[in-house]
């Protein structure tokens, strides 16, 4: 099967099809498309066992911050060969793909390698989670359904995530009734350093308002 690319649209035979829009990670999306195939891989093929596994390796890195500048050029070389000389179609069909996703997003690659961020907010090693002090209504949903603990606050309390313990799972932000949950890359919203009572943080002063 011939790979179809469309404008902001992958078709392949080893990833279900994928619109791209803001909320979809082109390196995460390769990412897993190169886990299933090493996976799949039979083994008899040096370039589909060793090659997948190595470009696998490669684009997780990428996703955990550990990119490099030389990696965009190493990720295409090796694709090429891949797809020249792979004996099984596969491994060609996935490096096609991966081809296709760097010419067509490069500025998302290398937003990942050389700054360090993730546009789609996708990569857990590029984003964080905050609780916006104006919506929080000290229900402790959220911090109840936090397995490491990252969250404190208790009822009537703006809750506060503690950024060493959370995991970036996202399972908070599932339970949360009001909106208060938010996940941010480069740019963080200003929030409490430690839990306040519900309406005394003024989020432009980053400072607790006076009551009564």
């Amino acid at each position: 099967m011939k790979l179809t690319c469309e404008k902001n649209t992958f078709i392949t035979d080893t990833a279900e099809i994928i619109a791209k829009d803001e909320a979809i990670c082109t390196v995460d999306w390769s990412k897993s498309m190169f886990d299933y195939a090493r996976r799949e891989s039979c083994g008899k093929c040096v370039l589909c066992r060793e090659g997948t596994m190595q470009i696998y390796s490669i684009i997780r890195d990428i996703t955990e911050s550990k990119g490099e500048a030389e990696d965009l050029a190493l990720l295409t070389e090796l694709s090429h060969i891949m797809e020249r000389n792979a004996g099984c179609e596969q491994a060609r069909k996935v490096a096609k793909n991966l081809l296709v996703a760097i010419e067509m997003y490069q500025d998302e690659w290398e937003m990942h390698i050389k700054r360090k961020r993730c546009p789609a907010l996708v990569c857990r090693n590029y984003i964080s989670y905050h609780i916006l002090p104006e919506n929080c209504q000290g229900c402790m949903l959220c911090s109840n359904s936090c397995g490491k603990g990252a969250i404190a606050g208790s009822e009537g309390l703006i809750h506060v995530i503690d950024q060493e313990k959370c995991s970036r799972c996202g399972e908070c932000t599932k339970v949360c009734s009001y909106d208060a949950l938010q996940k941010a890359g480069a740019i963080k919203p200003k929030t409490p350093e430690f839990p306040i009572p519900v309406g005394s943080f003024e989020s432009g002063s980053g400072r607790r308002r006076r009551r009564g």
